[in-house]
């Protein structure tokens, strides 16, 4: 992984086409290492969670660094995204993530919903709060963390203030995050990963619950 980091921290810092493609052969040499390393997690997941399904084309889970916008330069995203689920329900499911950067990786369970699904979601939160509660203990333990960027100002129309899990049904979307090691030995980084989702998976299950999958 240092050589697909360094890559990384480089194309941030050169953030050009020109030294892009100078450096293509750098790129496509860490696009297969992440391919590689998506295929590992995936195969190991499917262990864990039964849902998931090994044969899935691992490539449909990676980002690609580059953003291209239409008449306008081409820019690069200086990190990969792995984004594995079971690809059930259109991509409305929760994921599990990896994200790969310089600056800044972690793992985490993530759930970005349209707008009926957050609907769905809020309603089931409402109704079983007391069993989220006790599930996001488990994982603060564990090393997570929730993520709150995606908080409203106030509760949605439609919910009482004061009500349990307020600050729950303020949220957009769904993710609990924990910093990982992605350059410790493999052996070392996978079990780390592994046991860090495994400890996750009712956080998962319940998600997958309250949409009915």
């Amino acid at each position: 992984m240092k050589k697909t980091f360094k890559f990384l921290a480089d194309l941030k810092l050169n953030n050009e086409q020109e030294w892009f493609m100078d450096h293509i052969g750098e790129y496509e040499r860490a696009k297969t290492e992440i391919s590689d390393f998506a295929y590992v997690i995936l195969t190991q997941l499917s262990l864990i969670d039964l849902k998931l399904d090994a044969e899935i084309n691992v490539e449909r889970f990676i980002s690609s660094v580059m953003n291209i916008r239409p008449k306008k330069a081409i820019t690069y995203l200086g990190f990969f995204d792995i984004s594995i689920s079971p690809l059930a329900n259109d991509g409305n499911e929760p994921v599990y993530l990896l994200h790969l950067d310089p600056d800044h990786s972690y793992i985490s369970i993530k759930y970005q919903p349209d707008v009926f699904g957050l609907q769905v979601m809020r309603n089931f939160i409402t109704k079983n709060v007391s069993e989220l509660e006790s599930i996001l203990l488990d994982c603060y333990a564990s090393g997570f963390h929730l993520e709150q960027s995606s908080m409203l100002a106030t509760l949605p129309k439609g919910y009482a203030s004061g009500m349990p899990g307020e600050s729950l049904i303020k949220l957009k979307e769904y993710e609990l995050r924990s910093n990982i090691d992605f350059l410790k030995p493999d052996d070392e980084r996978l079990q780390d990963i592994l046991s860090t989702f495994r400890s996750a998976l009712p956080f998962v299950e319940f998600l997958r619950k309250g949409l009915g999958l």
